[in-house]
């Protein structure tokens, strides 16, 4: 019996700045998704505080180097956040 493909994916740790507003959040959300689906990814979300983390994986197959290269040029670009950061490219799947 083989053992199962790895899901190769990253985490992504968001931080929005103080006082953003609850429009201009969902908003940049929205933007998020939409650049997600727009490579083909999908983010599993966890919420901890005023910290969100996604684990991002490929909906087809597996998150690429170029995908979470992609997904850090674009969260640097977005002014909403105090901070931001993503992991390296590893298995999501937990261990047995």
């Amino acid at each position: 019996m083989s053992a199962p493909c790895p899901a190769l994916g990253f985490v992504v740790d968001l931080e929005p700045v103080a006082g953003l507003s609850a429009e201009r959040l969902a908003t940049f959300r929205a933007e998020w998704a939409d650049f997600l689906d727009g490579r083909g990814l999908r983010g599993r979300e966890q919420r901890g505080g005023t910290r969100t983390r996604f684990e991002v994986e490929s909906e087809a197959s597996q998150a690429t180097q170029a995908d979470r290269a992609a997904a850090e040029e674009w969260l640097s670009t977005r002014g909403e956040l105090s901070s931001y950061g993503v992991g390296d490219i590893h298995d999501l799947r937990p261990d047995p």
